[in-house]
């Protein structure tokens, strides 16, 4: 019974594993091996045969001695065999709470994910998508124009505040940079620092989010180019200054990681930038609540087609959301679009959809050990006053209540 229970739950499990890992890789753009292992199968054989021999293997041996066969007879329990009986229901009792312990554990983590303080404003921000077809073949000063007509017309809808363009915040740089920080006047350098990739943003990008600037000012326009500098955030400010003031020094990007940058995304190879600012750190959601060590430059207006937009609404973001799809659409019919808040893209990323995957598995896994449990409580029990009709008789014959019978046995099953 045990052996045909482990593999029958075996092929349960990796037929729901791999529909679980194709809906996953929709969902995260992951692709997710569902492959069973061997040891874990092996593993999982030997606990169910386990299962299967321990629950016959303690009541046979108990059975098998002479003094417990006489009690039987005589219509009752021993006190050895009530006490086997009370280890095998309180061992069953502490399983189930560990299972209890580490579904609230993954339950909490889920939700910490969403309650971690992000360092920006989540709720009153719609992101926007609007990809190019392929197929059109859209030319660079074609996709620049639409998305400048774009936004204009979003930034007259009622209710939006600010409109920029910039990547989603919520998501970990993939790549790192090495940051040299020079001394004041010399040009020397006083020590390489790994840092995260570097982001290009506008200058209103710091104001749309709702990121303070806690030092300094924002990015500037010298002759339609953007200035040769860059907006550090706290963390990464502390890192490369530690308990000095950044503003006015200079900093050299030096190379990244190739393997992870990709060639459409702008290269920071340039000269020396001078740190104009220093905005607030964000927090990465699902990496242990771990500050970004975040360092921005201003956004060259021709990559303005290559970047989502994120729209500041004072109002429902709702009302917002159902009208961008009409303006793209009196824009560019052929131009596709995806609008979510990004309290919502929070929910669609990896983090918290693997910590909510795991706090249902785990939630699921606990509430059957405690429906085990609960059933294997009333069983043992029920067995156990059967058992001891007999003395309950007897009991009651030299004057027991009913109360007194009902408090012994709840005393000792509790």
């Amino acid at each position: 019974m045990g052996l045909l229970a482990g593999m029958l739950a075996l092929l349960l499990t990796w037929a729901l594993l791999k529909e679980l890992a194709i809906w996953l890789s929709h969902v995260v753009d992951y692709a997710l091996d569902a492959t069973p292992d061997l040891e874990v199968f092996v593993y999982v054989l030997a606990i169910c045969l386990l299962a299967g021999m321990l629950p016959g293997l303690a009541p046979a041996l108990e059975s098998s001695r002479a003094a417990l066969a006489a009690v039987v007879r005589a219509g009752t329990s021993s006190v050895r065999s009530r006490r086997l009986q009370d280890l095998l229901v309180t061992a069953q009792v502490w399983l189930s709470l560990v299972l209890l312990i580490a579904a609230g554990m993954f339950i909490r983590s889920s939700l910490n994910v969403l309650s971690t303080p992000t360092g920006y404003d989540s709720e009153q921000v719609v992101y926007l998508s609007v990809p190019f077809s392929r197929a059109l073949e859209y030319t660079d000063v074609r996709k620049l124009a639409l998305i400048r007509q774009l936004r204009t017309l979003l930034a007259a809808l009622p209710g939006v505040a600010a409109i920029t363009s910039a990547p989603q915040p919520m998501v970990e740089t993939r790549f790192e940079t090495v940051a040299v920080p020079l001394d004041e006047g010399s040009g020397g350098g006083q020590g390489a620092q790994s840092l995260p990739g570097y982001t290009y943003v506008e200058s209103n990008y710091f104001q749309t989010l709702g990121i303070p600037l806690l030092l300094g000012r924002s990015f500037q326009q010298q002759g339609g180019e953007p200035e040769q500098s860059v907006i550090l955030s706290e963390s990464a400010a502390n890192q490369l200054w530690p308990n000095q003031n950044p503003i006015g020094r200079a900093i050299l990007l030096g190379p990244t990681d190739e393997q992870r940058h990709r060639r459409s995304e702008l290269a920071a190879d340039g000269p020396a930038y001078q740190v104009v600012g220093v905005a607030g750190d964000r927090r990465l959601v699902g990496y242990g609540g771990r500050f970004s060590n975040e360092i921005y430059l201003p956004l060259p207006e021709s990559q303005l087609p290559n970047r989502p937009i994120l729209i500041r609404v004072e109002a429902d973001p709702t009302q917002v959301r159902r009208a961008v799809h009409p303006v793209i659409s009196s824009v560019d019919p052929n131009m596709g679009s995806f609008t979510a808040t990004l309290e919502e893209m929070l929910r669609l990323s990896t983090p918290f959809l693997v910590s909510s995957t795991a706090a249902a598995v785990a939630t699921t896994v606990a509430a059957c050990g405690l429906l085990l449990t609960l059933i294997g409580i009333y069983v043992t029990v029920s067995y156990v006053v059967v058992l001891r009709t007999r003395e309950v008789g007897i009991r009651m014959a030299i004057g027991a209540q009913r109360s007194d019978v009902l408090r012994l046995i709840l005393r000792e099953t509790a």
